[in-house]
């Protein structure tokens, strides 16, 4: 089994991977949840569009702002694919 590694320890290219594969699966989720009515959409963009933007600057960035906003989006996206509300899966 591999070994987890937290954000705030991986490499510079680990991290540019990670934001990378982050922002398209944001951008693929916001697209369903866009297509299906639901208002979760627009933030799963603007984060995937935040990511874009920023990645490569994010990934030298080891401050706790940066970490906070990779947090944010993994946890926007798990609470999006797992619907959380509903129990189901996306």
């Amino acid at each position: 089994m591999t070994e987890i590694t937290h954000f705030s320890k991986m490499s510079i290219k680990q991290r540019e991977i990670y934001l990378e594969t982050l922002a398209r699966r944001l951008h693929v989720s916001s697209s369903i949840a866009e297509h299906d009515g639901e208002e979760l959409w627009w933030m799963l963009e603007e984060l995937a569009d935040q990511l874009d933007l920023n990645q490569l600057a994010m990934a030298k960035d080891y401050s706790a702002a940066a970490t906070d906003v990779v947090e944010k989006a993994t946890f926007l996206l798990a609470k999006f694919e797992w619907d959380l509300s509903t129990g189901t899966l996306h």
